[in-house]
């Protein structure tokens, strides 16, 4: 089968192919030159602390109690009150091993404040060391401790009792008894602090009194280090432009040496072929147009005009079919009287 294009079709076509062309190439030029980088992020550290706390109460020897050791979670009488004995542990733990510095010490406040929970509000504190700060130096990838701290609150009472006579202010009275520190690792050049508590709160000048202790989450963290990493070159993206570019060299040549022009008899038979099939129910064809004489001649100057004429007059549109080109001389005619209509399409 023989391919045929039109002139101006094929142009048209080259020039996108020639495009396309230099669009692919350009893409692909630049696609393999240009340096992408990201911004990749990876974890060089990973730590974490966990402070906790328990307590045991011990009373004093009694008729009512089988012993002087009582459990967590209780109600304690302050008159048969002890002493109270907490244990403070603290637990820390890295992915590597490096620096570590931990300060911490345990301290006992008491504060004379109104309202509940932490919509509490202070009006008088004072703090007092239960042992001096202490400090540890290592190096390594974990550290844990333990201290156990005896307390009476008979001390405290006796605080909240003289700062009320002092300051005539009826508030509620607590003693927090709590361990505080810090660990500092060091990290390349990075230094990395954790803070870390864990507390006893109990209730002053009350008979009966609970100790509510604070839950200890583990502190958990991580330190990370930035760098810019240049990206590989998108192979897939390059792939694609170089099959368009083959795509398109070979096309080229195939429109401009392959495809041939129809040549002007096959297009004017095209042409009248259209003619006939879309106005075919308004003409008639005939074996030779009879000479005839006439009075007026009229040329048209468009199959549409000869369409309004032939309505007006009521009349067909003839034509001399013609092996070659449809539609013999190229030439419609309307016949009227002594008028005859002519019109050209070539």
């Amino acid at each position: 089968m023989k391919l045929t294009l039109h002139k101006k079709t094929k142009k048209f076509i080259l020039i996108i192919l020639v495009f396309l062309l230099l669009f692919a190439g350009i893409q692909t030029y630049n696609t393999v030159t240009k340096e992408e980088t990201a911004t990749k992020e990876t974890v060089i550290f990973e730590y974490s602390c966990h402070p906790s706390v328990d307590y045991t109460v011990y009373i004093l020897p009694n008729e009512l109690y089988p012993g002087t050791e009582l459990e967590e979670g209780r109600y304690y009488s302050k008159r048969l009150l002890d002493y109270i004995q907490a244990d403070f542990a603290v637990e820390y733990q890295g992915s590597d091993s490096v620096p570590v510095k931990i300060q911490y010490q345990v301290l006992a406040t008491v504060n004379g404040y109104q309202g509940q929970a932490e919509n509490k509000n202070i009006y008088w504190t004072k703090s007092f060391p239960l042992f001096e700060e202490k400090v540890v130096e290592i190096e390594g990838d974990s550290w844990n401790t333990t201290e156990q701290i005896n307390f009476t609150l008979d001390e405290y009472d006796a605080l909240a009792v003289r700062a009320k006579d002092l300051t005539g202010m009826n508030v509620t009275n607590e003693v927090i008894v709590e361990l505080l520190g810090t660990v500092t690792t060091k990290v390349t050049k990075e230094e990395v602090t954790i803070p870390f508590s864990t507390n006893l709160e109990i209730p002053l000048l009350e008979d009966v009194f609970q100790v509510k202790k604070s839950v200890g989450e583990p502190i958990k963290g991580l330190v990370t280090e930035t760098e810019e990493a240049i990206l590989p070159v998108d192979r897939v993206k390059v792939s694609l432009f170089a099959i368009l570019i083959l795509l398109c060299i070979a096309a080229i040549p195939i429109l401009m040496f392959v495809i041939k022009e129809p040549d002007e008899l096959a297009m004017l038979r095209k042409k009248n072929s259209g003619l006939i099939k879309n106005y075919g129910s308004r003409m008639v064809a005939m074996k030779e147009i009879p000479d005839m004489e006439f009075s007026r001649y009229y040329q048209v100057y468009s199959i549409k005009d000869m369409i309004k004429i032939a309505d007006e007059v009521q009349k067909p549109i003839i034509y001399v079919p013609d092996e070659n080109t449809a539609v013999r001389n190229n030439e419609l005619l309307i016949i009227n009287e002594n008028s005859l209509y002519r019109w050209f399409s070539a």
